[in-house]
This record gives structure tokens, sequence and C-alpha cells, in this order.
């Protein structure tokens, strides 16, 4: 096949397998080459096994694109595909809101899943609690567990994610519902927030609600925060954000409309997606849960928050941070990274920032 020929996955399977033999480790697409072992002399071993694969690379690539999936959009850019078969998510994956609402309890419930937990039990002072929103809920874990520069740290899950719960579809009841799990494991401040990706935002929310009590925050971390900038229609309803959802993982998993719950769940799983805790059962669910928690995100607008915060973000979102972001934290902290990716796994595990982090957690214990 040539790389005309080949989706942009196509191309990061073989960009990641090429890694992995090179470097004797297991290589997801938004894994940063020189992260993961490689170096400028390896490099040239990656050009020579691509190019017997018909990718044919200079060296600049690899360190201007880091990531398979970073070097694979590169190569579509440079070699236009053809035209593709369509693709198309089962049938199956789709779950109506109305459906979910008339069959799922309330987050309220007395006996809902929590929506808090343990990372690292042990450590002292006040714990590090991180707000995570997303799907490779494995992979943001073992990354952000050592932020906790030797306090507790604790993560935060979406209503929903977990068990036959609706999800909320305002980050205000969100908040709701986090405030109570995070004041019954610490009634009283100074309290210690980190969030990614959207992830970032309910962060934020969460502090502004805790300093409006008159609690302190000490620390508030907000890495690759969503840019609040418009992304579908705001006349849309849960179902429509849903199959928007679906059409894009079709294309992201290359699903052409026959496959089974198990096999969709088995390429997401084989991408970092999801855990073992969940199954193919649960997907449908969870692309309503992602749809509500999108919708929550679309209707959102930051207020202002005079408290110290350190934004990380990509430098290629810098416009859309300044003008949606840095308008309203007039005590911001930032730090640019330059990763090329939308997805926030380069981010989460880049030396820099966990080091930045777990400075200011290590200053506020001393």
């Amino acid at each position: 096949m040539s790389p005309e020929q080949r989706t942009v996955r196509e191309t990061e399977e073989i960009i990641c397998g090429v890694w992995s033999r090179l470097l004797d480790t297991d290589v997801l697409p938004t894994d940063d080459f020189f992260e993961i072992g490689g170096d400028s002399l390896l490099v040239v071993e990656v050009l020579l096994d691509l190019r017997g694969h018909g990718l044919d690379l200079k060296a600049a690539a690899v360190f201007r694109h880091p990531t398979p999936a970073a070097l694979a959009r590169y190569l579509a850019d440079a070699n236009p595909p053809e035209p593709a078969a369509a693709t198309q998510a089962p049938p199956d994956l789709f779950l109506s809101a109305d459906d979910l609402w008339s069959t799922h309890r309330s987050t309220w419930a007395p006996d809902a899943p929590r929506c808090l937990f343990p990372l690292v039990r042990e450590g002292d002072g006040e714990p590090l609690f991180i707000v995570h929103w997303g799907n490779d809920a494995g992979f943001v874990w073992s990354s952000t567990s050592a932020w906790g520069a030797g306090r507790p740290v604790y993560g935060f899950e979406a209503p929903g994610f977990r068990g036959d719960i609706r999800p909320v579809t305002t980050v205000a009841d969100m908040v709701d519902r986090y405030l109570v799990e995070l004041l019954e494991q610490q009634p009283e401040g100074p309290y210690h927030l980190a969030g990614h990706c959207h992830g970032a935002v309910v962060a934020y929310e969460l502090a502004r609600r805790l300093r409006a009590r008159g609690q302190e925050v000490a620390v508030l971390a907000m890495v690759k925060p969503s840019a609040l900038e418009r992304f579908v229609s705001y006349g849309w309803g849960l179902d429509e954000i849903t199959r928007y959802r679906l059409e894009s993982l079709a294309a992201q998993f290359s699903l052409v409309g026959d496959e089974s719950l198990d096999e969709v769940f088995s390429r997401m799983r084989k991408e970092g997606w999801y855990d073992d805790r969940l199954g193919p059962q649960d997907l449908p669910r969870l692309q309503v849960q992602w749809s509500a928690l999108a919708l929550a995100l679309h209707q959102y607008e930051p207020r202002p928050y005079d408290g110290p915060v350190l934004i990380v973000q990509d430098v290629k979102d810098r416009e859309d941070t300044e003008r949606n972001w840095l308008s309203v934290l007039p005590q911001a902290e930032t730090l640019w990274v330059d990763h090329g990716v939308d997805l926030p796994r380069p981010t989460l595990r880049d030396p820099e920032v966990v080091a930045l982090i777990r400075e200011k957690l290590t200053r506020r214990a001393g």
C-alpha cells in the first residue's frame, strides 16, 4: 500500500511499531519520542526504518512532530490521501438522551458511585485533588499521581463515568457534586487543585467556589485547559452532540458501521482509552456522558478569579488562552509548551511541567 492510500491511523500504527521495536517498549500515538527513550542518534535509525515502509521523512520532521499522531498528520498533509471509504459508527453505539435518562439514576442517588477516589494514599500535608475529564483514565492517573510531591493525591471522575448514573449537563452541577465529596475528605483549606483539558475548567470553578466560602486555595494548576472556543452549534442538544461524537470516533478508529461493541471497545483499549473496570456494554452510555459534559463546557463562561493560578498551555492555543482565560486571571503564571498536538498526554508527563507543579506544592509545604 502506498503512503497516499494509507489512513492517518494506519500510518500511526506503522510509526508506533517502528518506535516500539527500536525503543523496546510499548508506544501509543501520543507518546513523545524523546520522552520515552529516543535521542537524536536514534532518529537516523527511525528514518531508515520508516523509509522501508514507504514513509520518506527528514530528521527535522521527527523533532518538530515527536509523537506518532503528530508525525502521521504531518505525512498526511504532505501526501493527500486518495478518497477513502466512508466511515460510520455502528448503530448500537448510539444511545438517545431520552433512553439514558429513563433508565439511569440521578447522580444524587444515595448509592451513586463516588466521584472522588485515592490515587496516592500515603503522604504528608493537605492532599492534591486532580480533576480528570476524558477517556484515557489509566494513563492520566498514572501520569498525574506523580504531581503530589509527597502529598496524598485524589482524583475526580465525572458523574456518569461509572455505573447506571445520569451525567450532569452544567459545570455548576458538576462542581456541586464534587464539593460534597471534597469537603468530606478535607473540610478546611488550604486546598491544592489541578485539572487538565476540560477538567481544568472544573478545577477552576471548584477554586472559585472554595474562595467564595472563605477558604484558601493555595495551588490551582490548569494543564492545557480547554480554550473555550465554540466547536458545535449552540442550538444542538445532547442527541446532536452525541451523533457528532460518533462521527468523530468513526473517523478516528476507522469504523465502517458493522463492528460489534466488543470490537470497538478493543480498538479503543489498544489506544489507552478507558480502563479494565469498564466494558463494551458501557460504550453507548459513555458517549452520552461525554456529550453531556461537552454541552456543560460549551455553556460555561469563566468569571474573574484573583487567586494564584498556574496555566500550562501549548503555544498553538496561545491566542485563545489569552483571550478566554488570561483576561480573567490577573495573577496567572503561564508556562508555554510546544508539543503541537491537541491531546494533553505529552504535556501531562513533560518533566518541566511535573517539576513546576511539584515545586509549587513543595513551596507551600515549606
